[in-house]
């Protein structure tokens, strides 16, 4: 049988036709139809939300416009306000950052859906991606100053940018690789839980491109040396150093989100000792405090990471002698990195039970209010930061209430349950997808699902490995790769079936009819 690498290409009666799969047009014209109405009625009034994270994001952008340069507050990274500079540089304001924000939005959709369309080459493969347009956890973000969506922009056209690349000839793969790239390491400038999306790509990448000239080396050579300068130059690694709390911030958030397994380790308890010195008492009084602090809080990692995390007495208790943000930063990753040598068992357990939760969710019910809540503390810290800055904002600029995020976060009942079983099917496909590939049957579901799933745990695994996906807002940037990685799997199991369809039954009772779908189906793969 031919794989549908082989498979020729053919017009029938209006359709066309791959692997003996037809593709009536019509139907591809009202799945384009349904997904920009969907666009359409999703946009709302270009009103700014702010919540926690905004003000440091404000402050950031303000310092990064005046150092010219880079340069962050409150630990945050410095892509989104390198973002949020340029747009104030530019003569714009809040609400010009949301404007651009739904213009990314629409961007990403329309990308996701051409390149469904041409991975699948079937209507049906943009069923979820009209599901992907109209998710609340991803609308929301259009509206609220920070990070998220631009995030989610950039992760997602990476690896879109990959698909695309298994989809047209050599040059253009070679364009479509580099500029992958680019995104991915855009991306892990807007938020460091990216950080391992640039090398995922890079590695795939070249897999793919597999450039045979110089010109094409060359396009792939640029494209990395000018991700590595980004990364450099414009990700947490450029300015770790501006602010105490970004010293201080990658150390401590490892250090509180595995209390469990430093408290449990005799030779991290050893370190903290040696690092309080007379302080040793009261520091492992407040770590057990920390601890016990809402337990119910993040169920799957065990306990509450942020008490400790925005504990700053715990700063100053295992600083060195000079007392800075550094000093403390040296003892965190000392204590972690012990106890991950003491407990390495714990950590891995830690980190596999958080992948498979995040397998689990991977399309979290998310957003389902009907309208996005504002942080109404912050507003006027916003507006302090921005009248300390010279950029009085005036009171509209940040207090037009809340936002109503419409569509299906108006059925929350329905919808909780349409993303559970969509976070299900992706489960079903990733298993799928596994016995195929050990099966080794060449094909490009094979490899452009491979592609997904590399780039999905590669956008969730330092989360899982440094934090919690108890927080479902580290898993909305992914969910568009959930959407794509079922087109790619319903389109494929229609093809199965079809197949399937078309064999006569070699069995003559219903007794073996059964055990002869599944054989065959996995034949066929």
């Amino acid at each position: 049988m031919r794989s549908d690498r082989e498979a020729p290409a053919r017009t029938t009666g209006g359709a066309v036709s791959r692997g003996g799969v037809r593709f009536p047009w019509p139907w591809a014209v009202l799945a384009w139809v349904a997904l920009l109405v969907a666009i359409v009625v999703s946009f709302r009034p270009a009103v700014p939300v702010i919540w926690g994270d905004t003000p440091s994001f404000v402050e950031s952008a303000l310092r990064t416009l005046e150092a010219g340069r880079p340069t962050v507050a409150g630990g945050r990274d410095p892509g989104y306000p390198a973002f949020l500079a340029m747009t104030f540089a530019f003569g714009g304001d809040l609400e010009t950052v949301v404007r651009l924000q739904q213009a990314a939005w629409a961007v990403l959709v329309l990308a996701l859906a051409a390149t469904a369309q041409a991975a699948t080459r079937n209507a049906g493969g943009l069923v979820p991606i009209i599901l992907v347009a109209t998710y609340p956890g991803l609308l929301l973000f259009r509206n609220v100053l920070t990070a998220e969506l631009l995030f989610a922009v950039f992760l997602n056209l990476a690896m879109a940018g990959l698909l695309v690349a298994t989809c047209v000839g050599k040059t253009a793969r070679c364009c479509a690789v580099a500029a992958s790239v680019l995104c991915a390491a855009l991306a892990a400038c807007f938020r460091s839980q990216g950080i391992l999306v640039p090398i995922a790509a890079v590695v795939v990448g070249a897999r793919l491109a597999r450039p045979d000239t110089s010109a094409r080396l060359a396009v792939i050579a640029v494209s990395v040396a000018a991700a590595l300068a980004l990364l450099a130059a414009g990700s947490r690694f450029g300015v770790s150093d501006s602010d105490q709390a970004s010293v201080a911030f990658v150390p401590k958030t490892l250090f509180c989100n595995h209390l469990n397994i430093v408290l449990a380790s005799d030779a991290a308890r050893r370190e903290i000792v040696s690092a309080a010195g007379d302080r040793a008492d009261a520091t492992m009084a407040r770590l057990a405090a920390d601890f016990a602090a809402e337990p119910d809080r993040w169920p799957v990692l065990g306990f509450f990471g942020d008490a400790c995390l925005f504990d700053t007495v715990l700063d100053r208790d295992l600083a060195d002698d000079t007392g800075n943000a550094v000093g403390a930063a040296a003892a965190y990753r000392r204590i972690f990195l012990a106890a991950v040598r003491d407990r390495p068992l714990a950590y891995a357990g830690k980190f596999v039970r958080q992948m498979a939760y995040g397998a689990s969710v991977a399309w979290p019910p998310y957003g389902l209010d009907p309208a996005i809540p504002v942080s109404t503390d912050d507003v006027p810290h916003v507006s302090d930061i921005m009248t300390r800055h010279g950029r009085a904002a005036q009171p509209i600029d940040l207090q037009g209430g809340p936002v109503r995020i419409g569509l299906l976060s108006d059925f929350p009942g329905i919808s909780a349950y349409l993303f559970r079983t969509l976070s299900t099917a992706f489960v079903i496909a990733v298993v799928f997808w596994t016995v195929t590939a050990v099966r080794r049957r060449r094909s490009r579901f094979l490899t452009r699902a491979g592609i997904v799933i590399v780039m999905w745990a590669a956008s969730i695994v330092t989360v899982a490995g440094a934090h919690t996906l108890d927080v479902w807002r580290y898993l909305i940037p992914a969910v568009p790769m959930v959407g794509l990685m079922l087109s790619l799997f319903a389109v494929e199991l229609a093809r199965l079936i079809r197949l399937l369809c078309q064999r006569p039954y070699r069995s003559r009772n219903s007794r073996g009819a059964g055990p002869h779908i599944v054989r065959t189906l996995f034949r066929a793969t």
